[in-house]
């Protein structure tokens, strides 16, 4: 009996393929944004988790002037060149719960070797730099502290700088130019990629402090001192430490600070907050797609049961009961949807590979937004079609064969 009423189903609905496949476009739609959502989301928050832990453990970042962090970007507001490499000194030195400080003057300059001249950033650091940021070279070796004190002209690549300058070729031990001075290329970093303040780490050349400050770019202050707190429960009360040292030591008095001190946690959580509204709105997308779909599906079905009243109630003169009939009804509705779902899941399957592949993030599988869209199809299946199957159940086979 049970098979009888699901080849009935199926007949129905082969005999009804176009309007089948208009019926299902929606809970398609609606599944697949539902899967993307999921993926995409999952990917965002790895590829946001794994920017954050290449910045390193526990740091605060502290700016010369007014700096705010909006949507994950760090937005400078007001300069000023107060900030020193003494400073840095003192914070570490001073500042209870402080592990390690790195101060950071960075801009644009030209580098030349040989016949190829390449526009890329600067930052001109100390040794701690690689302990604070957790980022290590992977061919040669980082400077010393002795070459920092005597301004040394030496120069650590970035992984792309380096291919671009060398290519294939090991660059440890050549020399370039930065800004028409000669350096000695000692070693080359690891590759990074894109941090979570969105700089690439790759792309740039990183040498002495001193020697960036006095004999590159000819200034006396630093733009940053990145600050690694000993804990993640002591960054508050670091964060409180550094100010107070550096408002006396800048004898600010009752003048606002001309420095801003930020940690990194709060670019993870405006990088997160960001890519949740992203799945919210994707999420509504998702709402919206397979609310039409059922609405679809049960404007399908109520038509189908009026164009079917004869044979149903030819049925019901035959011995089927209201159950089969409404088994019947109920049954053509969930496959029109479980058909979309799959569908859905396919398709929003290759867009989440495809946004992966564009997005260059670790590929997510969402395996949770596949169970999720089958159930979802599932209910509603079932609910689109639980009207139109009670109501075909109804029809009296007497007044049906009449018609």
């Amino acid at each position: 009996m049970r098979m009888a009423v699901v080849k009935e189903a199926m007949g129905a609905l082969g005999a009804q393929r176009r309007r089948s496949l208009l019926a299902t476009i929606g809970v398609v739609i609606g599944v697949c944004a539902l899967v993307l959502m999921i993926a995409v989301g999952e990917g965002a928050k790895r590829k946001v988790l794994k920017e954050f832990e290449s910045m390193g453990k526990h740091l605060l970042v502290v700016s010369a002037g007014k700096v705010t962090i909006r949507g994950g970007r760090v937005i400078q507001h007001e300069t000023a060149t107060t900030l020193t490499i003494d400073d840095a000194r003192a914070v570490k030195d001073r500042v209870v719960g402080v592990k390690a400080a790195a101060p950071i003057y960075d801009a644009l300059a030209l580098v030349k070797r040989g016949g190829t001249v390449i526009r890329t950033r600067i930052t001109g650091t100390v040794p701690a730099f690689t302990q604070v940021r957790n980022f290590y070279p992977l061919h040669g070796r980082f400077f010393t502290e002795e070459e920092m004190r005597g301004r040394v002209r030496v120069a650590v690549l970035g992984y792309s700088v380096a291919e671009s300058l060398f290519g294939a070729a090991d660059p440890v031990g050549h020399g370039i130019l930065i800004r028409r001075i000669p350096f000695k290329v000692v070693g080359v970093m690891e590759p990074k990629g894109v941090d979570a303040s969105g700089e690439d780490q790759d792309d740039q050349i990183i040498i002495p402090i001193t020697t960036a400050t006095l004999r590159v770019f000819h200034v006396t202050y630093v733009k940053n001192i990145l600050v690694q707190a000993s804990s993640e429960g002591a960054m508050s009360e670091v964060a409180e430490g550094i100010r107070h040292l550096l408002h006396g030591r800048h004898r600010l008095g009752k003048r606002s600070d001309d420095f801003s001190i930020n940690a990194m946690e709060e670019v993870l959580k405006e990088k997160t907050k960001a890519a949740s509204i992203f799945a919210v709105l994707v999420a509504a997308v998702a709402a919206v797609s397979l609310m039409v779909g059922a609405i679809g599906v049960l404007a399908v079905m109520l038509l189908s049961v009026r164009e079917r009243i004869q044979e149903i109630g030819i049925r019901r003169a035959a011995g089927a009961t209201r159950g089969a009939i409404l088994l019947q009804f109920l049954l053509e509705s969930l496959v029109l949807c479980l058909a979309g779902g799959v569908l859905g899941l396919a398709l929003g399957m290759a867009l989440s590979v495809s946004v992966s592949l564009l997005a260059k993030w670790e590929l997510v599988l969402p395996v949770k937004g596949a169970i999720i869209g089958v159930l979802v199809s599932v209910i509603t299946g079932v609910l689109s079609g639980l009207y139109p199957a009670y109501k075909a159940s109804l029809i009296h086979p007497i007044q049906a064969l009449k018609l």
